[in-house]
């Protein structure tokens, strides 16, 4: 039988008009958490709540009013490390059968304070470890030290514990003043489905990499983040130097523990990468990843859209990438396949880029710039005033000379060359490139015999390769 309780009734009376009012300084954790020990339906009325570390349970619902229900950081201080927690430490066991179950939190807001305590990189506004089947649904993330939201093993290092079945539905994650980590970061999880949410204004000038939006980053090779769903979300002035609306990291996979991430129906803004992935060297007989990013529409990203790197089995789809005004910013590659860095590479595997409209992209290497990539089917795409090369291979060989492109089939794509042209600023758009590094420049290239180029369709001001460049298909040579 559920037992309904409001927190207000474990809080002095004396307080409760300030606390509506926003202006009391008590500190409101002993009562609350006593409210959540007491009851299943805990109910916190609006106000604002200055608490620390409070410890959730199974089978609890802990919900406000909206916005207007405030849990506010009492101070900077470490017992404000967490607001809201499952287990933290090494609590929970390693057996998921273990798990806290059953948890729903929703219509509230998480404040870390974040403009006047600063940034920290292992505050949480809410902790969850050991938890399955948990609801996060219409809650405000505010101004996080380090995370939102983190989905994690455990607290302390090495400690291993699994998440299953996590959804965060219409949650707003707004770092207010690009000085936090991650919106919401994923240790392990396996089963989440975030859908509806809008992250905003996260960033960290600081920080040299894994910071922005969503970030997937596994710490050990027994770490699981599979089944993943990221539907109808907004990410949006993510733009601090390597920051990211999604970041996919897979440095730990050993078999099927990371696998199966769709993106789709998603909207990113301003974000120095849209979705970017950080993956180890691997070749076709390595486990799949497969990302799939379906219906997605991305604008103005300060660097690329989509860094596949290293990745095996990628669908990019019925999406829309587009500079506005056409040809702005400081020029950027809407798909990048592969990497090349610290004397080592990392090639994309068996990529698949269809119907996917690309618009006003001034490229750095290429709309789609290819560093390496084995299996490759670039097919019925649309390119429309591109300020640069629409299809660019880097022809030199990694320092470690893992790199490759092969099996690279471009078909029934077609190109455009419109007045759309931003006035005064030179604009040659050409088809196929290659050259050097992360430059389309003279390039010669000869692409396999399972490399075919056919049937793409270009208007009469594009030009086929750019000007010193030449590639051959050796499955079949172009007309």
């Amino acid at each position: 039988m559920q037992k309904q309780v409001s927190v207000l009734d474990f809080l002095p009376k004396e307080e409760h008009a300030a606390i509506r009012a926003g202006t009391s300084r008590y500190d409101c954790t002993s009562g609350i958490q006593s409210a959540i020990n007491a009851g299943n339906k805990v109910f916190v009325p609006p106000g604002v709540y200055l608490t620390k570390q409070l410890n959730l349970k199974s089978d609890v619902e802990f919900y406000g009013a909206g916005p207007s229900s405030e849990l506010k950081a009492y101070d900077g201080s470490l017992a404000c490390q967490y607001l809201l927690a499952t287990y933290v430490g090494d609590g929970g066991t390693a057996n998921a059968a273990d798990n806290m179950r059953h948890i729903s939190i929703h219509h509230l807001k998480l404040n870390g304070r974040v403009a006047e305590f600063g940034y920290q990189p292992f505050y949480y506004l809410l902790a969850v470890n050991a938890t399955s089947d948990m609801k996060v649904q219409q809650v405000t993330f505010y101004g996080f030290r380090g995370d939102g939201m983190y989905v994690g093993s455990g607290t302390l290092h090495k400690t291993q514990r699994y998440n299953q079945q996590v959804s965060v539905q219409d949650c707003l994650f707004d770092g207010v003043v690009k000085n936090n980590r991650n919106g919401l970061s994923i240790i392990d999880c396996d089963g989440l489905i975030v859908s509806n949410c809008i992250f905003q204004n996260i960033g960290n000038a600081k920080l040299s990499a894994s910071v922005g939006g969503i970030d997937f980053e596994p710490d050990h090779d027994w770490s699981v983040y599979r089944n993943i769903e990221i539907r109808n979300c907004t990410f949006r002035n993510i733009d601090s130097v390597n920051t990211a609306g999604i970041t996919f990291h897979n440095v730990y996979q050993t078999s099927r523990n990371m696998h199966d991430w769709l993106v789709s129906g998603c909207q990113f803004d301003n974000c120095y990468w849209g979705i970017a992935c950080a993956s180890k060297p691997k070749t076709a007989v390595d486990p799949a990843d497969n990302l799939t990013v379906l219906n997605c529409h991305f604008l103005n990203s300060v660097r690329t859209d989509i860094a596949v790197n290293g990745l095996n089995g990628t669908q990019i789809s019925r999406c829309v990438f587009e500079h506005s005004p056409p040809g702005s910013g400081a020029g950027g590659d809407a798909i990048r396949l592969g990497s090349v860095a610290s004397a080592t590479s990392a090639n994309a595997i068996n990529a698949v880029i269809t119907g996917n409209t690309f618009s006003g992209i001034h490229p750095q290497l290429g709309v789609i710039g290819v560093l390496g990539v084995h299996g490759l089917v670039c097919a019925g795409n649309t390119f429309q005033d591109i300020y640069g090369t629409c299809i660019g291979f880097s022809a030199e060989e990694s320092a470690d000379t893992a790199g490759h492109i092969d099996a690279v089939i471009i078909s029934g794509n077609t190109v455009t060359h419109t007045t759309r042209f931003a006035a005064g600023r030179a604009a040659t758009t050409t088809f196929l490139g290659a050259g050097k590094g992360l430059q389309v420049g003279s390039g010669s290239l000869q692409l396999d015999a399972t490399s075919f180029e056919y049937n793409n369709r270009l208007d009469s001001a594009v030009h086929r390769t750019a000007n010193g460049t030449a590639i051959q298909f050796r499955g079949r040579v172009s007309s």
